[in-house]
C-alpha cells in the first residue's frame, strides 16, 4: 500500500469493513459454484475432474498474481487494481452465463473470475489489519476469517431456491450485482480519501528521500520471510482440506445419502453456520491470550477427528456430529491462520507483501484440494477413500504447526 503497512492507534471502521466485505465478495465467487454443481452436472454432463476444477481454477490465477499484485498495491495504492479486478469478475460472469455447456469455457470463465477474486483476497486482510487499532485486532482478525463462511452462506442462500427449480443462473447474476455495489463503494472510497491505500498515490520509496526506513516500515527479513513461507505451508494443507470438503460435499449428500439437491444445500449450511460462529469465538479465545499454536493446534486435531467421523455417518447422530466438529474446527483454524502474519511480523508490518505469501498457500491449497478428492474419488470408486485421505493431510497440518511454534520462538527470542 502506500505508505507501506502502518497500523493506526485509532480503529478506521470504514477502512475495515471495506476490507472484510471486499473478502465476501471473492469468497462468494470462490463458492457460487458448490451448491449448484448437482444441477450443473445433470444439465451438462462435466466430466468430474473438469466440475472440480471450477474450484481449482481460482487457484492458478492466485499463485499467478498474489505476490507481485500485493507489492504493487503497496507501493502504488490499491486503485488501479482494484478497478481491474471488478471488470475482470464481471467478464468472467458474463462468459459463464453465455457458454455454461461447455466445460473448457466454463473454466476460462472461472479463471477470469479467479483474477480479480484474487485481488480482492490480497487487500482484505491488508486493508482490515492497517486499519485496527491495536486493541481491536484479534477481534478484527477474526473478523476476517468469517469472509469465506459468509460467501459461503450468502452463495447457498441465493442458490437454494433456484436449484430446487434445476435453475442455477441466479447466483451467478446475484454476483455481478454484488461486484458493481462493491466497485460503487470503492469510487466512493477513493473520493472520501477515507481508507488510506486505496487511491492510486505513488509513495517515495525509503531511499528517495534520503532518510532510513523506521521500524514500522522496515522490510521484511529473511528470517521472517521463511516464517511466512512455512505458515503459508500450513495454509495449503488447510485450504486443500478445506476445499475437498466443501467442493464435493453437495455431490456426496445427493449421490451417496440419497438427498435431493435443495436438501444438499440445507445440510451444507450446518457446518458453514457453525464455523462462522466458531471463526469470532477463535477471536475472543487469541484475545485471551492464548497462542496462536496452541489454539491451531487443537483446531488441527477436531479437523482429523471430524474426517474420521465420515465413514461412520450413515448414523443420522455421527453424521451430525461430524459436521458441526468438522465446522467448529474448520471456523478456529481460519482465525488461527489469518492471525499467523501479524503474529510473525507484527500488526504493524503485516501489509499486503506478507499476506500475499500466506495467500500463495492458500492458492496451492485451493488447487489440490478438490482434484485430490476427485482423484481419489475416480481411483477407487470411494468417497471413504477420500475421508481417510484427508485424515493423514490433517496430521501433516498438526505436525507443520507444532514446528512453525519453534520458528516463532526463535524469531521472538532473536535468534
Amino acid at each position: 500500500m502506500s505508505n507501506p503497512a502502518t497500523q493506526t492507534s485509532q480503529t478506521n471502521w470504514t477502512g475495515v469493513s471495506y476490507g472484510i466485505v471486499l473478502g465476501f465478495v471473492a469468497a462468494y465467487f470462490q463458492f457460487k459454484v458448490p451448491p449448484v454443481l448437482p444441477v450443473m452436472f445433470d444439465l451438462y454432463a462435466y466430466d468430474t475432474i473438469v466440475a472440480g476444477g471450477f474450484m481449482s481454477i481460482f487457484a492458478i490465477a492466485g499463485m499467478l498474481i498474489s505476490v507481485r499484485v500485493g507489492r504493487a498495491i503497496r507501493r502504488d495504492g490499491a486503485q488501479r487494481y482494484l478497478m481491474a479486478a471488478f471488470g475482470l469478475m464481471l467478464a468472467g460472469t458474463a462468459l459463464g452465463l453465455a457458454f455454461p455447456e461447455s466445460g473448457s469455457v466454463m473454466l476460462t470463465s472461472r479463471l477470469i473470475e479467479g483474477f480479480g477474486a484474487a485481488v480482492l483476497a490480497v487487500c482484505m486482510p491488508a486493508f482490515a489489519n492497517m486499519s485496527a487499532g491495536p486493541g481491536h485486532l484479534p477481534i478484527i482478525i477474526a473478523a476476517q476469517a468469517t469472509w469465506i463462511p459468509v460467501g459461503q452462506l450468502v452463495a447457498n442462500l441465493v442458490a437454494q431456491p433456484s436449484v430446487a427449480s434445476n435453475f442455477w443462473q441466479p447466483v451467478w447474476w446475484f454476483g455481478a450485482a454484488a461486484t458493481v455495489a462493491v466497485a460503487l463503494w470503492t469510487f466512493w472510497i477513493i473520493r472520501r480519501g477515507s481508507v488510506p491505500g486505496v487511491a492510486h498515490v505513488r509513495a517515495a520509496s525509503a531511499n528517495e528521500d534520503g532518510t532510513a526506513p523506521t521500524a514500522t516500515h522496515a522490510p521484511l527479513t529473511s528470517k521472517e520471510t521463511r516464517a511466512l513461507w512455512v505458515a503459508a505451508v500450513l495454509f495449503f494443507l488447510w485450504q486443500a482440506q478445506f476445499m475437498g470438503y466443501f467442493t464435493w460435499l453437495p455431490v456426496y449428500l445427493v449421490d451417496v445419502r440419497n438427498f435431493t439437491a435443495d436438501g444438499a444445500v440445507q445440510i451444507n449450511q450446518i457446518p458453514v453456520v457453525v464455523l462462522l460462529v466458531f471463526s469470532l469465538i477463535g477471536g475472543m479465545i487469541l484475545k485471551t491470550g492464548v497462542g496462536v499454536v496452541k489454539l491451531l493446534t487443537f483446531a488441527l486435531t477436531l479437523q482429523a477427528l471430524g474426517w474420521a467421523m465420515i465413514p461412520f455417518a450413515g448414523d443420522p447422530i455421527i453424521g451430525l456430529t461430524s459436521l458441526v466438529v468438522w465446522g467448529i474446527a474448520a471456523g478456529l483454524t481460519p482465525t488461527s491462520l489469518w492471525a499467523l502474519p501479524s503474529t510473525l511480523v507484527g500488526g504493524h508490518r503485516a501489509g499486503t507483501d506478507a499476506f500475499a505469501v500466506v495467500l500463495t498457500g492458500r492458492y496451492l491449497g485451493i488447487l489440490a484440494g478438490p482434484l485430490i478428492a476427485a482423484g481419489m474419488f475416480n481411483w477407487t470408486g470411494d468417497w471413504i477413500t477420500v475421508a481417510y485421505t484427508f485424515v493423514a493431510i490433517a496430521g501433516a497440518t498438526i505436525i507443520g504447526t507444532l514446528y512453525l511454534g519453534t520458528r516463532i520462538r526463535d524469531l521472538k527470542s532473536g535468534n
